[in-house]
Formats: C-alpha cells, structure tokens, sequence
C-alpha cells in the first residue's frame, strides 16, 4: 500500500496457510498504517482469522499510536514478527501484551512453524 507520497509503505501477500505484511524499510508505522493494514488483513480473510507473518525489517520507528492500535488488533488468529535483529525486537517488544497470541523471531523458517501449528502455542510469547 502506498503512503501519502506515493511511497510503497507495505505489501500484504495471501501466502495460502497465513497472510504475510512486509514493512518497506526506512517506514515509521504510525496509527494511519496500523488501521490500513488491520482493514486489509481482514479483507483477505472473509472466511475469519488467520496467521499473519508480519516482517518488519528496517522499520525505522512505531509510533506511540500504532503500539496501542496493535496491542488492541485482533485481525489474525496469531501474529509472527520477523526482524533481522534486537533492534526489531525493541522495536515491537511491546507486542507481548497483545490481545492476540504475538512472537518475535528473527528466522522467518521459525516463525512460519509457529504460525501454522509446527510448535507449541505455550512457547515464549516473545520468542
């Protein structure tokens, strides 16, 4: 989806099992994002929630406003976040209190295995 620049600030993929959001980097998600892709996520599962692989990559920064609209989402039934390192995992460390069943991993192999069922729903909120 494009921002007010036209820039692409993320993609949304039906990847069959789960959706997948990909953040472009350098990206500030801020409230705006965080409804726009909450309505998409939703739009691409009519038949009800489903697992959603979020990779945040080189996000520069959440806003205040996007934290609290993400602890409230419940679009999906489980949410991974894939970063490339403890920055990412600052970034969205907030994400354990979550309504919905949330992760962070930096191996996206991992966190597809978590998503579909591979491990256990009892493991590390924060991975």
């Amino acid at each position: 989806m494009a921002g007010d620049a036209g820039e692409l600030r993320y993609t949304l993929t039906d990847d069959g099992a789960f959706l997948r959001l990909r953040w472009a980097a350098g990206v500030t998600i801020g409230g705006d994002d965080v409804r726009s892709t909450t309505a998409a996520v939703t739009a691409a599962s009519p038949a009800g929630r489903r697992p959603l692989l979020v990779n945040i990559g080189l996000v520069d920064a959440i806003t205040a406003e996007a934290r609290h609209l993400l602890i409230e989402d419940d679009c999906s039934c489980r949410t991974g976040v894939v970063g490339v390192d403890d920055v990412g995992r600052v970034l969205t460390a907030f994400n354990y209190r979550s309504v919905t069943p949330s992760r962070y991993f930096t191996n996206e192999a991992e966190a597809i295995a978590w998503l579909t069922g591979g491990a256990s729903l009892g493991d590390s909120p924060t991975g």
